[in-house]
């Protein structure tokens, strides 16, 4: 019998991206997501928190002008990923993001599925710059959620 994770099917549209030369405020990594991408990254993120270590590996969508314009940072972002894999480990205390060639990798555990969820879940439903930590440590990396631009949120509905 397939697992939950392994019946998982990626929707959607999901774009991930860190700016070149980032300004103090604009470090760390940066998310978008159309509303069925929104959707189905919680599915897939509630299906992992059910189970015991699992990976799934989604396609990223190319970051553009028009999602760059959302945050109005007005920078080029540092390289282009065509890939995500989501890793989960229930007992990792922060999130992680690394970068092998053209593939992110995301680390993360059960204690942290529930923000990122709910950082999708306010996406999904327009909102966006805001951030959340990847660690309980108050110098930690700060994630940032940015809403679709209205000329690409209608494609994905």
């Amino acid at each position: 019998m397939q697992s939950r994770v392994g019946r998982w099917v990626q929707e959607g549209r999901l774009y991930v991206w860190r700016y070149a030369n980032p300004g103090r405020g604009w470090r760390g990594w940066h998310f978008a997501a159309d509303p069925p991408g929104c959707r189905s990254i919680r599915q897939l993120l509630e299906a992992m928190a059910g189970e015991a270590p699992s990976h799934r590996t989604l396609k990223l969508e190319r970051v553009t002008d028009a999602i760059l314009d959302v945050p109005n940072y007005g920078r080029k972002s540092a390289g282009t990923f065509s890939k995500l894999r989501i890793r989960y480990v229930p007992d990792e205390r922060q999130l992680q993001l690394s970068i092998q060639d053209e593939m992110l990798t995301m680390t993360l555990g059960r204690r942290r599925v529930p923000e990122l969820s709910e950082a999708f879940a306010e996406v999904e439903v327009g909102g966006g710059d805001f951030g959340i930590r990847t660690s309980d440590d108050r110098q930690a990396e700060i994630w940032m959620f940015w809403w679709m631009p209205a000329s690409l949120a209608k494609m994905g509905d």
